[in-house]
């Protein structure tokens, strides 16, 4: 800073002089700040824009976390400098901003400690992508999802990419598949209740959805399952953008152009089908709770046309930034729960899906403990010869007995709580 300043003395006492450095500088930072505030509107705007008719653009909301992050530091920047006339209309947009930003951030305002206790007759939701239950190595990870799902003990249950309907159904005994009649081929969607199922359908020009309507005690709710179009990200798109690939690629330009025109194409897929999937939910004779993979993020048309009069139990009872999708920096929440006003959340939980159970002995007794993490060196069968052997002694040393500890779909579940309060 000493050469952004000169500093000069005179009869009206010291004073600072810009120098041309910081002019330059400022100048510079004005010119980002601009063309950030016009991605941040047209973040706003995304929403409200039919990817029919509006292309490329709509592909935005993907990269919102990050165009609010640059608002807040451009923001900051101005206000420390004390230039008000560009601070003043940036602080404005950044407050306009915030009815979004509760889309996929949710602010800690109350810390709850100890454990929570819940009303018995709260519903218990889970959906989970388990992508034809095949784990990051190429190998079937049936047992180990299962053991994940029946550890979470959820009343309702939704999968997509679901395979196996047999030996799922038996696993997952006593809870009620749906009947038989209804073919669950090519990996459709499916549910299961503890309650009773009173009648079910899947929808014959859109294979990827499912409703059920579930008699719980006196009430009857719909249940909607529903696996949108893909986005068709692989994991090498993803490797090239985590990886900064594109800074080495002469041809950087034309694949992240591929991309996106990509991005656009499958998000004009998704509109066609939530339109008819939202004329369903608002058509239901009973309340409803709608699960699923959208493959698609808050900050789009595809969110904001199915959770239109629906409560999305993240905004309710989230904490943090939220993600369902294990790849592009962890950044995206494409799996959601949402439910009709007749309900309470109660409660909104993500299940990081790498799984370690261990036995633990003390004062005698055998112990059970779960252990939920991404970060834990867990992958396939033989948990103990796959740890690394600082980890290894740090367990034995904790006299644990190793159980399967598998690595999961590319996808973590979604576990809600929900209270219905009543017509």
């Amino acid at each position: 800073m000493s050469d952004y300043y000169r500093t000069t003395y005179g009869a009206d006492g010291r004073r600072k002089q810009k120098s041309v450095l910081g002019i330059l500088f400022d100048s510079l930072i004005f010119v980002v700040t601009c063309v950030v505030a016009l991605i941040f509107v047209a973040t706003l705007f995304v929403p409200m824009l039919d990817p029919r008719r509006w292309g490329d653009i709509t592909t935005l909301g993907l990269v919102a976390p990050f165009v609010y992050a640059a608002q807040l530091i451009v923001t900051l920047y101005w206000i420390i400098r004390w230039r008000m006339w560009v601070a003043g209309p940036l602080i404005l947009l950044s407050i306009v901003g915030l009815f979004s930003l509760s889309s996929f951030y949710s602010m800690e305002v109350r810390r709850t400690y100890g454990g929570q206790k819940y009303d018995r007759t709260a519903i218990k939701v889970m959906t989970y992508n388990v992508r034809s239950f095949i784990d990051d190595n190429g190998e079937r990870s049936i047992d180990s999802m299962v053991a994940l799902i029946k550890s979470m003990n959820p009343d309702i249950l939704c999968l997509q990419e679901f395979g196996f309907r047999e030996a799922i159904d038996t696993m997952l005994k006593p809870m009620n598949p749906l009947p038989k009649t209804l073919s669950r081929n090519n990996l459709s969607p499916a549910i299961y209740s503890r309650y009773p199922i009173a009648q079910a359908q899947r929808i014959d020009t859109m294979k990827e959805v499912v409703w059920a309507d579930v008699v719980v005690r006196e009430d009857t709710f719909r249940v909607f399952n529903t696996h949108l179009h893909s986005t068709e990200i692989r994991r090498t798109d993803s490797q090239y953008i985590e990886n900064h690939e594109y800074l080495e690629d002469e041809s950087s330009e034309q694949h992240l152009k591929e991309m996106i025109h990509r991005l656009s194409e499958n998000n004009k897929s998704r509109a066609y089908q939530v339109d008819t999937i939202a004329q369903m939910i608002e058509a239901s004779p009973y309340p409803v709770i709608v699960c699923g993979d959208f493959n698609d993020v808050p900050v789009s048309h595809t969110y904001r046309r199915m959770s239109h009069r629906l409560r999305d139990a993240f905004r309710e009872k989230g904490r943090g930034y939220s993600h369902t999708y294990r790849g592009f920096f962890d950044m995206l929440r494409i799996d959601y729960v949402l439910c009709s006003k007749h309900f309470s959340v109660l409660s909104y939980d993500v299940v990081n899906s790498w799984g370690l159970e261990t036995q633990k002995k003390r004062g005698g007794d055998t112990i059970v403990v779960r252990t939920f993490g991404k970060d834990l060196p867990i992958m396939g069968d033989g948990v103990r010869e796959r740890l690394d052997e600082q980890t290894r002694m740090l367990f034995e040393n904790d006299s644990a007995e190793f159980s399967n500890g598998i690595q999961y779909s590319d996808h973590y579940p979604v576990f809600v709580r929900l209270q219905y309060n009543g017509r």
